[in-house]
């Protein structure tokens, strides 16, 4: 009877040591991971916002200022569609390091779009595509170019947004024309801050002949 007890209590002993070691080494391991993740040295990414041109003082009275118009979920070229801004350097697609525009190219053209579009006061209203509303024209977008790029020999880049948009009427699913609008503007300098004003006066640039040709379009499609 002693020698079965003194047994028991043995492997008892033994069973509470590998249960007391086995969480010990979950409590270490926790330990570990919480402070790769906590209590990293990387630095926290800077996150960028593009202004909209300022909004229209007056209405248009045109006979596109009567119609609802959608702004498509954007179609962007590989690569692009992320919320990491875009680098060219020749034929190499990279991106900056630390830096992140506020949500992924797509969503961020989009939002543009139609907060500009909304403020020019060139339509009744406009909104996006996903939003559900009754409208008669769907303005349909691709993002051709949303980089900046380095030409060979020059430290500074230069940035280039390029946006196709082709205004659809809803009703009867005709295509009425594609609009084209890009541009290029040099950043000041090679710092990031440069780089996204660069970007925001060409947004601006090309979102207004944007939306003053779209208009155009549906004011002559409504005659």
């Amino acid at each position: 009877m002693r020698e079965r007890a003194t047994g028991y209590g043995l492997r008892a002993t033994v069973r509470r040591s590998c249960r007391a070691a086995a969480t010990m080494g979950a409590a270490l391991l926790i330990s570990a991971c919480g402070g790769s993740l906590l209590e990293s040295d990387l630095p926290v990414p800077t996150r960028y916002v593009i202004a909209t041109p300022p909004p229209a003082t007056v209405a248009s009275t045109s006979a596109a200022s009567q119609i609802d118009l959608a702004i498509g979920r954007p179609d962007v070229a590989p690569g692009l569609d992320t919320d990491r801004i875009a680098v060219i350097r020749g034929h190499e697609l990279d991106y900056y390091r630390g830096a992140l525009w506020r949500g992924t190219v797509l969503d961020t053209v989009q939002s543009y779009l139609v907060t500009t579009l909304e403020d020019q006061k060139l339509f009744r209203s406009v909104a996006a595509e996903q939003a559900r509303v009754g409208g008669e024209y769907l303005l349909d977008i691709e993002v051709r170019d949303f980089q900046a790029e380095y030409s060979a020999g020059n430290a500074i880049p230069t940035v280039r947004v390029s946006l196709t948009g082709r205004l659809i009427r809803i009703r009867d699913r005709h295509l009425i024309e594609t609009i084209t609008s890009g541009t290029t503007k040099q950043a000041g300098e090679n710092r990031l801050t440069s780089v996204a004003a660069a970007f925001e006066t060409a947004m601006q640039q090309v979102s207004l002949e944007l939306a003053n040709r779209t208009a155009a379009v549906v004011a002559a499609d409504r005659g």
